[in-house]
């Protein structure tokens, strides 16, 4: 019995902290938001533990004799609910000494603490009316973190924002109420709920691959994800790695394989229209970053870029590539995160933003600049780092189906994501300082998970047995 209730004590603790940091934590929000992180990640590994999750559903309770709150842990829910909470621990050391000052702190963490139980109502949703929910409260969740500054360029940020989460959430309801007249259900289902190929089923996946895409940054949908970059850099960091985009990408898994199932896709030919979606998306992403004089704005381009590697292993529908997809889902985060926090903590260190900025800036926080190398590294797609084993899965998965286009999409971007990336740290180790000013690196709280963090993208590297036991029993239920 407890081990059913887990779930839901994962959701529930951090919005009752989120409550406690609102009216009683005027001076220990960052703590409260530090122990709660580390309680949620503790019941989340002790689900994993416990045999990858319980099969059995907790209706917490019924809407009418249709709908239901319903939470239910399944291999793909716990995987994404894992990433999730374990992030969330690094994110809260970092924001506590990311956000020592300022103002608006306490609101900060309030809504910080309180998209955690949010977003893992998203990995636990036992049905397509409970995965909405929480995917609109996340919305609303996050829309004081991207405005915490209150500027006119924050405000206009937080109304893009809205504005392009909104009109995608309409056109995932309307999509959601079909699915129910033609299906009767709404539940989760391996293989999808159909069973057969209905007159405009197309329109339909396009309609939930349109609404979903926006959070997934889909170009031509994704602006408003470099415009939240005004958000503080822990902000930046879960939207980018942990929570936003990567609900999107979540929810896209859920509906391809849970409500229509990959065999009706592929005798429709819709995933060949998903399939250049995430090529053009990749390849787009990766040139407009290399455009990019703001560094967080450029790692913003690049998340855009990114998160479209994930969807071609979901619409390869091979066994691979959507191994290499899984995969590329932890790393990506693990990497992005890392580039987040030593991009934030140059800020804070320096007050510097801009690229042109950060040359000489290794000789003086060389542990931060050698980190961000590490993760570059990463995210182009060299061994011995995490992001080589994902995309190498990802080559093979194009490989299987006989689309060697995509491998040459995959090396092309690679080949961009060094040019945007491999500059920065080059230019902070090898060129002179344009002052004389001596930095510092950053305090304990915020050098300490950036260290961990690389160590970690190092790991998974080279031990992806870390990952692929739970990725394995995800794939094998399709393939």
């Amino acid at each position: 019995m407890l081990l059913r209730l887990l779930p839901v004590l994962a959701v529930i603790l951090p919005l009752i902290s989120s409550c406690i940091i609102a009216v009683w934590g005027k001076r220990f929000f960052s703590q409260i938001a530090i122990i709660t992180a580390f309680l949620n990640a503790l019941l989340v590994i002790s689900l994993y533990l416990s045999g990858r999750g319980s099969p059995a559903a907790v209706n917490l309770f019924e809407v009418n004799e249709f709908l239901s709150v319903e939470f239910r842990v399944d291999p793909l829910g716990l995987y994404f609910g894992l990433l999730v909470s374990i992030l969330w621990v690094f994110t809260a050391f970092y924001a506590s000494g990311y956000m020592s000052h300022g103002e608006r702190r306490q609101r900060f963490f309030v809504f910080f603490t309180l998209c955690l139980g949010i977003t893992l109502g998203i990995a636990f949703a036992g049905n397509l009316f409970t995965f909405y929910l929480f995917y609109e409260l996340l919305t609303l969740g996050t829309y004081p973190l991207v405005i915490h500054k209150e500027s006119t360029e924050s405000l206009a940020a937080g109304k893009k924002y809205l504005i392009y989460s909104f009109s995608g959430a309409a056109l995932v309801l309307m999509a959601i109420i079909t699915t129910f007249a033609i299906s009767g259900s709404l539940n989760f289902a391996p293989g999808g709920i159909f069973g057969r190929i209905y007159p405009g089923i197309e329109l339909l996946f396009m309609a939930f691959f349109i609404g979903f895409g926006v959070k997934a940054a889909v170009v031509p949908l994704h602006s408003w994800l470099p415009s939240a970059m005004v958000a503080p850099t822990p902000v930046s960091a879960l939207l980018h790695a942990v929570a936003v985009v990567k609900s999107g990408i979540f929810a896209i898994i859920r509906i391809t394989y849970y409500i229509f199932g990959n065999e009706i896709l592929v005798k429709t030919g819709i995933n060949k229209i998903a399939l250049t979606a995430a090529s053009l998306t990749i390849l787009l992403g990766s040139l407009i970053a290399l455009t990019q004089k703001n560094l967080k704005k450029r790692l913003a381009y690049s998340t855009v870029s990114q998160l479209s590697y994930i969807l071609l292993g979901i619409f390869l529908f091979s066994r691979s590539g959507f191994t290499g997809g899984l995969m590329h889902v932890v790393n990506h985060a693990v990497l992005k995160i890392t580039l987040f926090f030593c991009a934030g903590s140059i800020l804070v260190m320096t007050g510097k933003s801009e690229v042109s900025q950060l040359k000489g800036i290794g000789k003086d926080m060389p542990i931060t600049m050698l980190c961000f190398t590490i993760a570059s590294v990463g995210l182009t797609g060299i061994p011995p780092t995490n992001g080589f084993v994902s995309k190498w899965y990802l080559s093979i998965g194009s490989l299987e189906t006989g689309r060697v286009l995509y491998v040459v999409i995959l090396l092309i971007s690679a080949l961009l994501t060094a040019c945007y990336l491999f500059p920065v740290s080059v230019n902070a180790f090898f060129s002179q300082k344009k002052d004389n000013k001596k930095f510092n690196e950053p305090p304990g709280t915020m050098l300490i998970p950036i260290v961990i963090l690389t160590v970690t993208g190092l790991a998974l590297g080279i031990f992806p047995s870390i990952t692929k036991g739970l990725i394995d029993s995800i794939v094998s239920i399709f393939y």
